[in-house]
């Protein structure tokens, strides 16, 4: 057992469920139809094991949606597209542009826009302003990136406001994932990076309970990452963890691979050395012989009795004179 001192690292990545709910009609269901519109157009486990799956799902779910609340400053795009989201034909789309748009000509509606909103409907709102507004022709796939573009602009500020409202980030730190400079292409992907940082954020507080002081260097980490790498759901993430913040876990959990490292001496005579169990032997043939290390453990009020195998053993070089 590691020393409630020392420094850990947890791997993290969150398994995909089966979200039923509505409320936010699953985030990553509004990035799937994003890029399906841009482009044109289980789990395994006993029982038990997938109950637990599933309320672990629900109970993250529960609380991005409790997050995504309706924030107070939405404005007239982002209304709009919590309404139009769910269109369901080329026309309908066309006919709901046309209206906002003769609308806002005619001085019908005065509707507020945030100011820097990069979205074609945006400007166009923003040129009104100033008594003209120019002429766009809602033909072809204009009006889909019109809809695509006042979507990405809604999931972005949402993002943006639960990591700077949590204090888990600066705006500055995030300025590479709101760009709209870029296509609506990579757009797409930076939502997917925000959804999966959000995630990661969401179960390690919901489902490990860590707090603040945890939770803001593994942003960091994960935004550092995703500056760099394309979005990646199956990434692994290893965030440093103090072992005190996970004691309470370790009565209940029946790790499969243990992993000890010593130190000893400094600078040039130190001296490292590593040393691994796991409860898969490294070969086949040592779980027919029994050639492992028996350990005894608390299950369900008795004893049950675990082989671990020595599957890594290393030391660093030892210099002499």
């Amino acid at each position: 057992m590691p020393i409630l001192g020392t420094s850990q690292t947890i791997p993290c990545c969150p398994a995909t469920g089966t979200l039923k709910k509505e409320g936010i009609r699953d985030r990553g269901e509004n990035q799937k139809d994003l890029k399906k519109k841009l482009d044109g157009s289980c789990v395994s486990g006993n029982r038990n094991g997938m109950e637990k799956i599933k309320c672990d799902t629900e109970a993250v779910d529960s609380s991005i949606k409790s997050i995504f609340s309706e924030r107070g400053d939405v404005d007239f795009a982002e209304q709009l597209w919590c309404k139009m989201k769910c269109v369901s034909s080329y026309q309908e789309l066309i006919a709901c542009f046309t209206l906002v748009l003769e609308s806002r000509e005619c001085g019908e509606i005065q509707p507020w826009i945030h100011h820097g909103s990069g979205s074609l409907l945006s400007k166009l709102i923003q040129q009104s302003y100033h008594g003209k507004m120019e002429a766009v022709s809602l033909t072809g796939i204009t009006p889909v990136q019109m809809l695509l573009e006042i979507g990405l602009d809604k999931m972005k500020k949402d993002y943006v406001s639960f990591f700077i409202g949590q204090e888990l980030a600066t705006l500055t730190s995030l300025d590479c994932f709101i760009s709209t400079s870029v296509d609506l292409q990579e757009q797409v992907h930076c939502v997917q990076k925000l959804h999966h940082m959000l995630e990661i954020m969401v179960s390690c507080t919901v489902l490990l309970q860590f707090k603040h002081e945890s939770l803001f260097p593994w942003t960091q980490i994960c935004i550092k990452y995703y500056r760099e790498n394309p979005p990646d759901e199956k990434h692994v993430f290893q965030l440093p963890v103090s072992s005190a913040l996970v004691k309470k876990f370790y009565p209940d959990s029946h790790p499969e691979v243990w992993k000890v490292d010593i130190s000893s001496g400094h600078g040039p005579k130190e001296v490292k050395t590593t040393w691994q169990v796991s409860t898969n032997p490294p070969v086949e043939h040592m779980m027919s012989n029994n050639t492992g290390l028996l350990s005894d453990s608390t299950v369900n009020a008795g004893i049950e009795e675990k082989m671990y195998f020595i599957t890594v053993v290393k030391c660093s070089q030892v210099h002499f004179r």
